[in-house]
């Protein structure tokens, strides 16, 4: 294991308070086949071996709202587009399926996404957690939304103000080609539009963390890394001892 990633193995909050009021939150968003499963994994085990508890929510399964209506629907509709041949795969959600009635739709749902979001936040056990991760989050459906009409982006806005905010949330980028290589649900052309879009949010969430694309342990060094940053170090715990932790 690396020095950055041995570094996090005793940390407190920045403000070091004793009783924190909540878990702290980090988040996981990014096209399809980013690596955010993989990333999620080594960060959650890494944490557990170091007696840390960790929660792991999946937007799809925990935060979304009507998930097997809207599959449904954007299933429906998918029938009504034509197939790129280079998908052999079936998508899940259809996000790429975009038409004005879909987009009303989703809309409407997006916003009760986060109204039930704030109340999975407000209920989160005080004392059961130190970490939650979540595999995906409201930026995740944001990205659908283009943010080229002034409607687009007050609705974008609006539904931030909203939002809970993450204590670090992580956008993991990612070639297009690459990532349709490792996981071909939706058409090439599709993932390079919905790439452009996850760029984009950092505009309306100048917090957000990019991490560029590399390999799964230098990426895994950059997560870790931040979340050094956003924590402080126990102060009894030297650098040296932490060089030697494993």
């Amino acid at each position: 294991m690396t020095t950055q990633a041995a570094a996090i193995t005793e940390l407190r909050p920045r403000d070091a308070r004793p009783i924190p009021t909540r878990p702290f939150i980090i988040t996981f968003s990014g096209i399809d086949g980013a690596g955010k499963t993989t990333q999620i994994d080594l960060l959650r085990t890494h944490l557990s071996a170091q007696g840390y508890r960790v929660g792991l929510f999946t937007f799809w399964d925990h935060v979304a709202v009507l998930p097997n209506f809207r599959a449904g629907v954007g299933t429906a509709s998918a029938r009504r587009v034509p197939v790129s041949g280079l998908s052999p795969l079936v998508a899940k959600n259809n996000k790429h399926v975009r038409s004005w009635y879909l987009s009303l739709a989703r809309s409407h749902l997006y916003a009760l996404d986060v109204a039930r979001l704030r109340r999975l936040f407000a209920t989160l056990p005080k004392q059961e957690y130190d970490f939650v991760i979540f595999d995906r989050y409201v930026y995740d459906q944001l990205a659908n939304i283009s943010s080229a009409r002034w409607i687009s982006r007050a609705y974008i806005r609006a539904l931030l103000y909203f939002t809970p905010r993450p204590d670090l949330s992580f956008i993991l980028d990612a070639s297009p080609s690459e990532a349709f290589a490792r996981k071909p649900e939706y058409p090439l052309d599709f993932m390079y539009r919905y790439r452009r879009t996850f760029l984009a949010l950092q505009e309306f969430i100048p917090s957000l963390t990019i991490v560029a694309p590399a390999t799964v342990d230098s990426v895994s060094t950059r997560v870790l890394s931040c979340l050094q940053n956003a924590y402080c170090m126990i102060p009894n715990t030297s650098s040296s001892e932490l060089a030697d932790l494993p």
